[in-house]
């Protein structure tokens, strides 16, 4: 899809093609500063029976500030956003079975859902450099792949 194309769009076509075309990389990073510092915090201070949950969190966090800030390859990427995925789910399910899935803890939700919009997103970009990388500029017709 071109540029034009999403800025013809209007409403609810309009948020579908931001969404599927945007760069996820703001928010892998602030998935990552999230998960590195704020979280452990969280549950440090909220739910102490949850120090696991604590040191994978970091852990991720790190591998998804590396994925996105050194490496910036795509199935480097792809890997990072998919645990930070099985992150933000544990978070939630957490807070949930200890009753405290409310108020700001539903802050956590958001954080699941835009875990979940960085791996489409994700998986949709590396799905056009394929693309991109079957193509023959030259000729303009795709590669054979054998």
């Amino acid at each position: 899809m071109h540029i034009a194309d999403v800025m013809e769009d209007k409403g609810i076509k309009r948020v579908v093609s931001i969404f599927k075309y945007s760069d996820s990389e703001p928010n892998e990073v602030f998935t990552s500063v999230l998960h590195t510092f704020i979280l452990p915090v969280a549950l440090w201070t909220e739910m102490f029976s949850s120090p696991l949950l604590c040191l994978f969190s970091m852990a991720c966090g790190v591998y998804q500030g590396y994925a996105v800030l050194w490496s910036g390859d795509l199935k480097v990427r792809a890997y990072a956003v998919k645990i930070a995925f099985l992150v933000a789910v544990a978070t939630v399910l957490n807070y949930y079975l200890e009753g405290m899935l409310h108020g700001s803890n539903m802050g956590w939700v958001l954080v699941l859902i835009f875990s979940a919009w960085n791996i489409i997103r994700v998986e949709n970009q590396k799905h056009l450099e394929d693309l991109k990388r079957k193509y023959d500029e030259q000729t303009h017709v795709f590669i054979k792949e054998d």
